[in-house]
């Protein structure tokens, strides 16, 4: 079925749009693709959600300009379903826009061709015992404390499935019974919930020893304490289109050095900045995982997802950063849990 022409706006920006501009309109298709149009409506290049996520990385671009692809991927409208399945899994991209005389005219996207879309496997690690949070999780399991009058686990889970995941698995231990009393089968959420228990902390990368099968297609692992508003189907595509071995969610974190910094030129002193702030990137408490990095873990448990990463990036195997561009919040510390209780409470 061709798209109207209101809902090909959605997929048209400009050369001169700013990268803000583009991603909202990114946003609005839901595929996250769009393709640049110049002022005769001729198609003149392609943007991804994923171009624009490594601009923000490399902080050097302002425009769809500096940063689309003036070569892109297209079809014409005669091209069947396998045709363009064809071109979406070479080229590893989610939808091909349909251009005839230079102009779109359709896009087609990955789930107008295939009966049904192959997603990741999806683990929660839940089974902290919250030490940060004491006194609350002395009562309740941190997954179970409220924000906005819901637990946090339900704010965790929801982006998950509006990206179109349908079953997930949680790795509990501490108050695991409270967890599971609590959430159940999961139905009530629009999602099926398994649960592996962890009879002894087997840390956040160890416990996916657990699963009672090993998977064959990419595993997402998300902490229980990280809330966010990340569109995980673009993740999933940036995993995907990269080819990586593990891709690492990461968001900016901002601290202030509480001194007075000096900056000098041999011994002297040039100037002074006071408290002044510094940005870094750091782990978003998300990942994706390419089913052949489990081969890192069996019989190591304990183990961390950092220290996966670290054995995976020594043999040599590609990991990606995907710059989280959407709200975060690690709720784990009590200053952060009220900053989350401010921004998603009633």
């Amino acid at each position: 079925m061709t798209r109207s022409g209101a809902e090909l706006a959605t997929f048209v920006v400009t050369p001169g749009d700013s990268l803000d501009e583009a991603l909202d309109r990114l946003r609005s298709n839901h595929t996250g693709v769009a393709v640049v149009t110049g002022d005769d409506e001729r198609i003149v290049g392609t943007i991804t959600d994923a171009d624009i996520r490594r601009a923000m990385l490399l902080k050097r671009s302002n425009t769809v300009a500096d940063i689309m692809s003036r070569n892109p991927v297209t079809a014409a409208p005669d091209a069947d379903d396998a045709r363009l399945l064809d071109l979406m899994t070479l080229h590893r991209v989610r939808a091909v826009p349909i251009v005839e005389h230079g102009r779109l005219v359709d896009m087609r996207t990955l789930d107008n061709v295939v009966e049904e879309e192959i997603l990741p496997v999806t683990v929660i690690m839940a089974g902290g015992q919250g030490v940060r949070l004491r006194p609350i999780t002395e009562r309740v399991p941190k997954p179970l404390v409220e924000v906005g009058e819901k637990p946090i686990i339900e704010l965790v889970i929801a982006p998950l499935v509006e990206a179109g995941i349908r079953e997930l698995t949680l790795a509990v231990n501490y108050k695991a019974e409270m967890i599971e009393e609590s959430l159940g089968d999961g139905s009530s959420l629009g999602v099926k919930l398994n649960y592996m228990r962890e009879e002894k902390r087997m840390g956040t990368a160890g416990a996916l020893s657990l699963l009672p099968q090993e998977p064959d297609r990419p595993i997402c692992v998300a902490n229980a304490d990280i809330i966010t508003t990340l569109d995980f189907a673009r993740l999933f595509d940036y995993h995907w289109h990269h080819r990586a071995a593990i891709t690492v969610a990461a968001t900016s974190f901002v601290s202030t050095i509480p001194y007075g910094v000096l900056g000098t030129a041999a011994h002297y002193l040039v100037h002074v900045e006071e408290k002044p702030e510094e940005t870094a990137l750091v782990s978003g408490g998300v990942y994706v995982l390419d089913p052949e990095v489990l081969r890192f873990i069996k019989g190591r448990a304990p183990l961390d997802m950092p220290d996966l990463v670290a054995d995976v990036l020594a043999e040599g195997l590609p990991v990606c950063v995907f710059p989280i561009l959407e709200k975060w919040y690690d709720v784990g510390r009590h200053e952060d849990l009220e900053r989350a209780r401010d921004e998603f409470g009633d």
